[in-house]
């Protein structure tokens, strides 16, 4: 969270610094540092087809030209589960860089594309024992402008996640589509 601060921080301060006769990138496209937010998600995804799992998480960052957001998230499962009956209870982590994209974010209701991708970690509640993976998480639905600091996502995807020799997890033991609420918290200043 520290890091995520930072980063925030130093974004801010060199975006502040360009100067506005030079062309670049931001000025020249109009995706000019246009706000902060910061969000609390639930995602609910099933891991062996039947039950589902409460995963819940967030992220931070900055948004440019009010439709693009940019910034660092993580989620975790609230509740340990099964991939199958026999197996041992597991959690799973994962955190990474976040992108995205909300065409026409001035109207109440608008489309909204998130991804994030990044490093997992599930680890075997019974004996503590841990193993790595990728992470790669899209989603499309929509969000609804509800206060000029507050606004209300639906979203569904598909989260892919690489296999876990460790476990003998194959990829499409964790990999499984999401249905997720999501609230954002913070204020765009730009035009």
């Amino acid at each position: 969270m520290k890091s995520l601060q930072i980063v925030v921080i130093c974004l801010l301060a060199f975006t502040g610094l360009t100067a506005q006769s030079e062309e670049t990138l931001f000025n020249k496209t109009n995706l000019s540092l246009s706000g902060a937010w910061g969000s609390a998600a639930y995602n609910f995804a099933s891991f062996n087809g039947d039950d589902w799992t409460l995963i819940r998480g967030g992220y931070g960052g900055v948004e440019f030209g009010r439709d693009l957001f940019i910034g660092w998230g993580g989620y975790e499962t609230r509740d340990k589960f099964a991939v199958n009956d026999s197996d041992p209870n597991y959690n799973f982590r994962y955190h990474g860089p976040v992108v995205g994209i909300a065409p026409n974010s001035i109207k109440m209701i608008h489309p909204r594309f998130t991804f994030i991708t990044g490093t997992g970690k599930v680890t075997n509640t019974e004996n503590n024992q841990n193993d790595r993976m990728f992470v790669f998480q899209p989603s499309a639905g929509f969000e609804f402008n509800v206060f000029q600091w507050f606004r209300l996502g639906f979203e569904g995807g598909y989260r892919f996640v690489g296999s876990s020799d460790k476990f003998d997890l194959t990829s499409g033991d964790l990999s499984a589509p999401f249905a997720q609420v999501e609230m954002r918290f913070g204020l765009s200043w730009g035009d």
